[in-house]
């Protein structure tokens, strides 16, 4: 019998879910699949050392932000165009995935979509309609959630917010994009060779985001995503930011009652940012062995796979037959509109590092303004940034 080795990530709070998907694959190919699970914590460690070593699973689930990395590696196995075309061709996957697939000259194919990613707001209903905030709009800019929050404040809402602000979480870069992106800023050029971190647009998107220190309570700084769920579960706060498989938790009957009556979804202010995974086949693959990696991305890529996989765990299809399935549920309705509004971020060799590097600034900046009794924003943020930019587009430069 043929093997086959995976490591897929535990995006899930029990990856396991995925095995009987697996066990379906072995029993229709014959091919016994060795799935190793990595923590996200070290997922990016254990797919440099494949990448570096040559050596380990011969696919792999992969962030899209890392692709960059991973194609100046040379590591990857590219898809010809009739295994694509076997796929199903590009076409049938979100468009805005497909820009981390590629290589640098856009040519090659070096991955697959697989799943969706990205931040929503929960929030009270009961507590938006006793401040007399209509939700329809109370989340549709920035300039709307300021507001709202404010009148949560001003009727007597002591935690307004739990947002991720604390520990090395790249949702705290997720979702201070969204504000970069909808004042008309970005991060980094389109080459790659320049970070625009203190340019004006960005730092007007940046401010507003970290204006948001307004309405964090003692009790809610320098929280991370479990911390921040938890207050919004155990009804200490009245928004927080989360992503989609919550929506599942929900569903399921997994939080409390008096919650689950009066919890509402909205897509995330400004320009929401899209994240997710793809499938790799690494250069290192025996030749016997890529026939049966080429028809495992195809069995995990498929509609009736994706469907089924978000019914058991609800992770988000980047098929868009199967992501079509999901938008005819209500309560999944913000997640398809964030998907058809939102950005990912660029492909660029070194992105890596400028994705760890500013996430570590933004922390620091939230760490800083929590510290501060009335904090100059523009002032902590460009002092912060400015030294960074600057040793960046140094190593950036051609």
């Amino acid at each position: 019998m043929r093997k086959l080795e995976i490591s897929i990530n535990d995006t899930i709070d029990n990856p396991e879910e995925i095995r009987p998907l697996i066990e379906e694959f072995e029993r229709q190919q014959k091919t016994v699949v060795d799935i190793q699970i990595f923590d996200w914590d070290i997922a990016w460690t254990e797919i440099m050392k494949i990448s570096l070593f040559r050596h380990g699973p011969v696919v792999s689930e992969t962030g899209d932000t890392w692709m960059g990395s991973l194609a100046g590696q040379n590591s990857l196995r590219a898809f010809k165009k009739d295994e694509v075309d076997a796929i199903g061709g590009t076409e049938v996957f979100l468009g805005e995935m497909w820009q981390s697939c590629l290589d640098f000259d856009g040519e090659n194919i070096l991955a697959i979509p697989w799943l969706l990613d990205t931040y929503l707001v929960f929030y009270r209903r009961d507590l938006l309609e006793k401040a007399g905030v209509d939700a329809a709009s109370a989340f549709a800019t920035s300039e709307n959630f300021m507001q709202t929050l404010e009148k949560l404040q001003q009727n007597g809402v002591r935690n307004p917010l739990a947002i991720p602000t604390g520990g090395n979480f790249l949702s705290i870069m997720h979702n201070a994009s969204s504000y970069v992106w909808e004042s008309g800023g970005d991060f980094i050029s389109t080459d790659g060779r320049q970070v625009f971190f203190t340019n004006p647009s960005t730092l007007a998107g940046l401010r507003n985001y970290f204006e948001l220190y307004r309405f964090l309570s003692p009790a809610s700084q320098s929280m991370n995503d479990t911390a921040c769920l938890n207050a919004f579960s155990d009804g200490e706060t009245a928004i927080t930011l989360r992503y989609p498989p919550s929506l599942h938790e929900l569903k399921r009957g997994r939080w409390p009652k008096q919650l689950t009556d009066v919890v509402g979804m909205a897509a995330q202010p400004g320009i929401p940012f899209i994240g997710g995974s793809n499938l790799i086949i690494w250069k290192h693959i025996p030749p016997e062995q890529e026939k049966s990696a080429l028809e495992l991305i195809r069995y995990l890529t498929s509609t009736e796979t994706m469907a089924l996989l978000f019914q058991k765990t609800g992770l988000i299809p980047a098929r868009l037959a199967a992501l079509d399935q999901i938008e005819s549920d209500p309560l999944y309705a913000p997640v398809v509109q964030s998907f058809k509004t939102g950005r990912a971020y660029k492909r660029i060799p070194m992105w890596g590092l400028v994705e760890d590097k500013l996430n570590k600034a933004l922390n620091n900046i939230w760490q800083k303004i929590f510290s501060t009794p009335t904090p100059d924003i523009d002032r902590i943020i460009l002092e912060t940034l400015t030294p960074l930019e600057e040793r960046l587009n140094i190593t950036l430069s051609p």
